[in-house]
C-alpha cells in the first residue's frame, strides 16, 4: 500500500488537484491529510469537498482548520492570516465548519503516526525546524515514522537511538531500528523557495518515504486570490 501524505493545502484547489493526480499516477491507493485544509487561499469549500471525496484516512486538524471552525477572536496571527481567516469563515457553512472542528489532533497506526505540528503537545502547534525540535517530538514517538506539516518546509530527521540527524535527499528508508520524523511540506503554500506543491509517498511494505514536488497552475490560483479581494501579498507568496 502506498499512502499519499498531504499537508497545508490552504484552500489552493489548483495545487491540490495536481497533487492528487500525481499521487494516483504514482500508485497511491490511499491519502492522508495532516491538516490546514483551509486558510490563505481562495478555494476553501472546494478543497474541503475534494479531501472528503478522497479515500483519505486520516484527516488531521490543523491550526487554521481550528480557527475556521470556531468563532473566537483571531488572536496571535499576522494581518494576512487574519484577513484570510475572516474571509474563510464567511465562505463556510455550519456543516463544513463542524467537520473541520471534529477532526482529530493525531492518528496512530501500527507503523506510523500522523499529526499536524508535533507530538510534543499537538494542540500547542510547535514548529519543527531543527534537530533539537525534532528530538522533542521523538520523546513522544513510539511508531517508526511520524508525519508532520505546519512549517511548510519538507524534510526528514532520523533518530538512530544515539543521535538525531537531518535526513539527506528526498527519499528515506525506514529501517527497523530507526525512527523517522518526516515533514511532507505544503501542498498549497510552500515556503522553501520552491513554488511547486509538496507532499510525500509512504510505501508501507517497502518501508520508504519519497518527497514529491508537483507543478501546478500558480497563475490561476493567484487570480482567484485577487478576485476574492484577499491581500495581494498572499498571491505573491505563491511565486
Amino acid at each position: 500500500m502506498i499512502i499519499a501524505v498531504l499537508s497545508d493545502i490552504h484552500a489552493n484547489l489548483e495545487a491540490l488537484a495536481a497533487v492528487v493526480a500525481d499521487a494516483r499516477r504514482e500508485g497511491a491507493g490511499r491519502f492522508a491529510c495532516l491538516g490546514d485544509v483551509v486558510g490563505y487561499n481562495a478555494d476553501p469549500v472546494a478543497c474541503i469537498d475534494l479531501v472528503r471525496a478522497l479515500p483519505c484516512r486520516p484527516c488531521i486538524r490543523g491550526n487554521h482548520d481550528e480557527m475556521a471552525a470556531g468563532d473566537r477572536a483571531l488572536l496571535g496571527i499576522n494581518s494576512m492570516a487574519f484577513t484570510a481567516m475572516t474571509w474563510t469563515r464567511l465562505q463556510l457553512d455550519d456543516e463544513r465548519r463542524s467537520w473541520l472542528g471534529g477532526l482529530p489532533l493525531l492518528h496512530e497506526e501500527p507503523d506510523a503516526v500522523y499529526v499536524h505540528a508535533s507530538l510534543d503537545d499537538p494542540a500547542s502547534w510547535h514548529y519543527v525546524h531543527d534537530a533539537k525540535e525534532a528530538a522533542a517530538n521523538f520523546v513522544h514517538q513510539s511508531r517508526r515514522v511520524c508525519f508532520i506539516g505546519h512549517s511548510h518546509q519538507p524534510g526528514g530527521w532520523r533518530d538512530s537511538g544515539s543521535s538525531v540527524k537531518k535526513g539527506q535527499g528526498e527519499s528515506f528508508t525506514i529501517a527497523d531500528d530507526d525512527r523517522w520524523l518526516v515533514n511532507v511540506g505544503s501542498v498549497g503554500q510552500p515556503r522553501d523557495h520552491d513554488p511547486r506543491a509538496s507532499y510525500a509517498l509512504y510505501d508501507i511494505e517497502a518501508g520508504t518515504v519519497r518527497l514529491r514536488r508537483v507543478t501546478y497552475d500558480v497563475a490561476a490560483a493567484q487570480a482567484k486570490i485577487l478576485a476574492a479581494g484577499l491581500p495581494e501579498s498572499l498571491a505573491k507568496r505563491l511565486d
